[in-house]
């Protein structure tokens, strides 16, 4: 009787493991696409899966979730309806053993493709992709959240539009929001993909600022239309079917637009705006732009900290090369690089102090060292898939062939104290012009309207006929000052 018992029980145990392993559930492969557009023919393909079935002799079912069922390695099916369709596919072979696999597809009326760098509204992002899923509208994501350096988004970009050239070419509603207008000026480096769509921009920062760009892209690239909006407006988009039922809600709703024309309102005197936006037309990165229209902005800063405050600068170039460093590498990633040339140049130099060595190949050695260190900060880089490092190492060496230099022969001149102080000084100054080239209204200002940028040699020749007391001496000479007063 127990020979009986363990026998039923081992056959039990026995029927259960085969047929969970004749009815395995896969859900992680996939034989159609994940989404399509409502009375649009899908093809679902299985001659692709992988399966533990044999090649021969197959029978394939397929449930395609609206009540349909077909039968066929291949099947073609439209969906009349919008909304989420579960798939199931049966997969059986002459000897009863069958797999099942598993797919979502979500049929939409209308869709959108969303293009974005803003990390920091990722869950604002999110709330609207799921909101517009709700309405049976689709939401294609083209983000690039993990830029670590602004001054390389619209690189970034350009990448991501070309990987996906072909959705964006079927696509008809574009939405950009991003960071500053580099989700604009990217756009003219596919003028024939964007020709003709409806192009939504949204953008936190004042129309006035980007109008000018936006008038410039649209000459450029002429597409259906194109609005400058608020993030409120995307709401407001899944209700609509036309743009005059979009603006008109919009005006309705006190919520922020512009529609832009071609009309850019050139003057003889905007030069610079023709000059800037000949080469936004051609082709030319808006960052490489920018960088150079900053410039007399930083070195702008670096004259008023160093005439009026009195800080220690070691001139103009230093830290503005340091502040473009930092605005090329991000913040924090170009402290890190230039601590480290400085503690490598510190310390060589320590080390060869001793020999008495001529100044000039005492420093080719120094710098030799450098360049091993930023080789060793390179494959870091490369290592860690860090893409800032190896794409920009023009920087670096920009910083190792200035500071590194400067500061070997302050130390020799002033010690390493001194050379400290003059180092905070300089490193203070060029964080200082980082957060204004940085900031986010300014570079769209500049972009739009170049022309600001020569305001600022009225201010500089202002500035050079400074004859008062700086700040720093009116701090050093406050007790001579006290006494004199008296």
């Amino acid at each position: 009787m127990r020979m009986i018992r363990r026998l039923f029980t081992f056959l039990f145990f026995f029927f259960a493991l085969f047929s969970s392993a004749a009815f395995a559930l896969d859900v992680s492969q996939s034989f159609g696409p994940e989404s399509a557009e409502i009375n649009k023919s899908v093809i679902f393909d299985a001659s692709k899966l992988t399966h533990s079935l044999g090649e021969t002799n197959l029978s394939y079912e397929w449930l395609l979730g609206d009540g349909n069922r077909e039968q066929g390695v291949e099947v073609v099916h439209s969906y009349s309806e919008s909304g989420e369709y579960l798939l199931e596919l049966t997969v059986r072979n002459a000897a009863g053993l069958q797999e099942q696999f598993q797919q979502s597809i979500f049929i939409y009326e209308k869709s959108f493709i969303l293009v974005t760098n803003r990390s920091d509204q990722k869950e604002r992002i999110a709330q609207f992709i799921s909101a517009a899923r709700e309405q049976g509208i689709y939401v294609d994501l083209l983000e690039t959240f993990s830029s670590e350096s602004e001054f390389l988004e619209e690189e970034e970009l350009r990448q991501q539009l070309v990987e996906n050239l072909s959705e964006l070419e079927a696509a008809e509603n574009i939405l950009i929001y991003t960071v500053g207008s580099s989700g604009l000026t990217v756009l003219t480096q596919f003028k024939d993909t964007f020709q003709e769509k409806e192009i939504y921009f949204i953008s936190d920062e004042n129309f006035s600022s980007l109008s000018n760009i936006a008038r410039g892209i649209y000459q450029s690239i002429q597409p259906s239309f194109l609005i400058l909006t608020r993030f409120e407006a995307l709401w407001v988009l899944l209700e609509v079917e036309s743009v005059d039922e979009f603006t008109t809600l919009l005006a309705g709703r006190g919520v922020g637009f512009e529609l832009v024309d071609d009309n850019l309102n050139l003057r003889p005197w905007n030069f610079l705006s023709v000059l800037v936006n000949t080469m936004i037309d051609k082709g030319v990165p808006s960052n490489m732009i920018l960088l150079i229209l900053m410039l007399p902005i930083i070195v702008t800063v670096v004259a008023f900290m160093k005439q009026v405050v009195g800080i220690d600068t070691l001139g103009v170039y230093t830290p503005s090369i340091l502040t473009l460093s930092f605005i090329a590498l991000n913040l924090w990633f170009g402290l890190l690089i230039f601590v480290a040339l400085l503690l490598i140049g510190g310390v060589v130099r320590h080390f060869l102090h001793r020999y008495r060595l001529l100044y000039i190949p005492r420093m080719a050695i120094v710098l030799t060292f450098v360049s091993l260190t930023i080789l060793l900060l390179l494959f870091l880089g490369a290592y860690f898939e860090i893409g800032n490092v190896a794409g920009i190492a023009i920087f670096p060496m920009l910083i190792m062939s200035t500071m590194v230099e400067k500061f070997v022969t302050i130390q020799s001149d002033r010690g390493f104290k001194g050379a400290v102080k003059v180092v905070l000084e300089v490193l203070s100054v060029s964080i200082l012009c980082y957060f204004v080239a940085d900031w986010g209204l300014l570079k769209t200002l500049v972009l739009g309207h170049p022309e600001i940028i020569l305001f600022f040699l009225v201010f500089n020749f202002l500035l050079a006929r400074w004859s008062g007391l700086r700040l720093t001496e009116y701090i050093r000479f406050r007790e001579l000052i006290h006494h004199i007063e008296e």
